[in-house]
């Protein structure tokens, strides 16, 4: 029997693999910010990361959004 990729994208471990990526958005999100403000050169590259985070960041948060309550607290309780 295969596992399809939907399935599994429901699971509890799937929905704490996704926070732990959402944090790490998050995180390079900010660190990216803070280069910025600090005055780093290479603001170019710096906006092109935040872009890049924050549209992974809304592709996690869509697939969080469309995934079942159930999942939801049961990987919260989990992670």
């Amino acid at each position: 029997m295969k596992v399809t990729e939907d399935s599994s994208a429901r699971s509890p471990e799937s929905a704490s693999r996704r926070q732990r990526e959402m944090d790490r958005c998050r995180a390079e999100i900010a660190d990216a910010r803070r280069l910025l403000l600090a005055g780093h050169p290479d603001v170019e590259g710096l906006c092109m990361a935040l872009a890049d985070w924050s549209c992974e960041l809304r592709l996690l948060e869509e697939q969080q959004r469309r995934q079942p309550e159930g999942w939801r607290r049961d990987a919260a309780e989990a992670g």
